[in-house]
């Protein structure tokens, strides 16, 4: 198992309020991803080609400009709006 992450420091920043059971068992969890990370960084693998893609380029549509919606338009569809920007929910604390 991976070591060296503190779960309760993880649940804070991901704002989640845990059991003790669930930070045993997500603590368990999320160190065996990690000890599977660490296994596949330890892992001799074969040197693959620098062009290698995952989707075949010339199957994406070419990327044009194309019309778009005006400042009016988008803050209109927005749940709200200042000053012709969208207002969202503070979601970062103050504390570092």
């Amino acid at each position: 198992m991976a070591e060296g992450f503190d779960i309760d420091h993880l649940a804070k920043l991901a704002r989640l309020s845990l059991t003790a059971e669930e930070k045993a068992l997500y603590a368990s969890q999320l160190g065996q991803v990690l000890g599977h990370f660490q296994a596949l960084a330890k892992a001799d693998l074969p040197a693959t080609a620098d062009d290698a893609r995952v989707v075949d380029e010339s199957a994406l549509r070419s990327d044009e400009p194309g019309p778009v919606l005006g400042v009016e338009a988008v803050t209109r569809l927005a749940p709200a709006s200042r000053d012709g920007q969208i207002s969202v929910p503070r979601v970062v604390d103050d504390e570092s």
